[in-house]
């Protein structure tokens, strides 16, 4: 299925993730409304697809069934990307928020489909957190789903309701397990990503705080790379009903990831140590084999090149001074 000029709801297009894949939606002639209530997302994060003239936003929760219903079946929506979230550290503090959100939500979502005459697609954002503390490595999709977190926890349930719709009730699905996804416009607050946190951290002189040992691995994924994932999904029959990772083959370890970081940023700062926060697995090591075949999957961006744009975002915007020290080619 091609994907331009279609009808499209983006639910948390607001977002990091979500209001990248507004962007290039809206260079696809897709006509596209975003459902979010901008309690993780910023209006701001759309001004780019703004100017388009092809894009909306609806000021609203997941957890609304008459607002879901509305955008799905009654503006005959045929594509539905479904991004809205709270984040790990959030789901601690509001378990119950959470599982509204990444339940109630999306069953929201899954019903109205269900409604619809058009059989509309769904692609929905999981994460690799589902999977808990890994058995083996790489992680595949067979791997034992143990999650850790009241995040994965809430998220294995959504995604299990996504299969489940496709099986029962012919709704057309796909999940995408994402893994440690950064880049420009991700949240740089306490809650944000570990990669927006330590930029905004050293460019404003302040030193990265490693939380545990720092030798934890994780495999960082750059925003373009997810968005395509997304797009490559949608438009891939074949893979509908199914659920890939979607990562990256670089494993870093988050104390390399600060060395990385102190470096392009030009600084001297030594980082500091912190407790372990909860729900925090030692180990993400994706098998990504199966989206490749399926979906065509590839990850293009390498984390020094992916670590330089966002670090160019900072600057740009205005978030953050310039880093000292010599000045770094622009990767285009």
């Amino acid at each position: 299925m091609d994907i331009r000029g279609k009808r499209v709801l983006v639910a948390g297009g607001a977002g990091f993730v979500g209001s990248h894949l507004v962007d290039r939606l809206v260079e696809s002639s897709c006509d596209v409304a975003v459902l979010d209530d901008l309690s993780n997302g910023a209006g701001e994060n759309l001004e780019q697809a703004r100017k388009s003239g092809r894009m909306r936003l609806v000021l609203g929760s997941v957890e609304d069934a008459a607002i879901v219903r509305s955008l799905v079946v009654g503006e005959e929506r045929t594509v539905v990307f479904h991004l809205a979230a709270l984040n790990l550290l959030k789901s601690v503090a509001d378990p119950q928020r959470d599982l509204l959100v990444n339940g109630l939500g999306t069953l929201n979502l899954l019903r109205a489909m269900q409604e619809s005459s058009l059989t509309p697609i769904m692609v929905f954002s999981s994460t690799g957190s589902v999977y808990g503390e890994p058995g083996y490595q790489p992680q595949d999709e067979q791997h034992p789903l143990q999650p850790v977190s009241p995040y994965g926890i809430s998220k294995l349930a959504a995604e299990k309701y996504v299969l489940l719709w496709h099986k029962l009730f012919g709704v057309r699905t796909v999940a995408l397990r994402y893994y440690n996804v950064y880049g420009p416009r991700q949240n740089y607050n306490p809650t944000g990503g570990v990669v927006s946190i330590f930029i905004d951290r050293v460019l404003h002189g302040l030193p990265p705080v490693i939380e545990g040992t720092g030798n934890q691995e994780r495999c960082f994924t750059y925003v373009e790379d997810v968005v395509r994932a997304n797009l490559l999904a949608a438009q891939t029959e074949a893979a509908w009903g199914g659920v890939y990772n979607i990562g990256t083959t670089e494993i870093t370890t988050i104390r390399s990831l600060t060395d990385l970081v102190l470096s392009r940023c030009h600084s001297t700062l030594q980082p500091i140590s912190a407790p372990r926060r909860v729900g925090d697995v030692d180990v993400f090591r994706p098998d990504i084999s199966r989206a490749a075949h399926c979906l065509g999957y590839r990850p293009t961006v390498p984390l020094e090149t992916g670590l330089q744009r966002t670090i160019e975002w900072f600057v740009e915007t205005g978030r953050a001074p310039a880093p000292a020290g010599p000045a770094v080619p622009r990767v285009d």
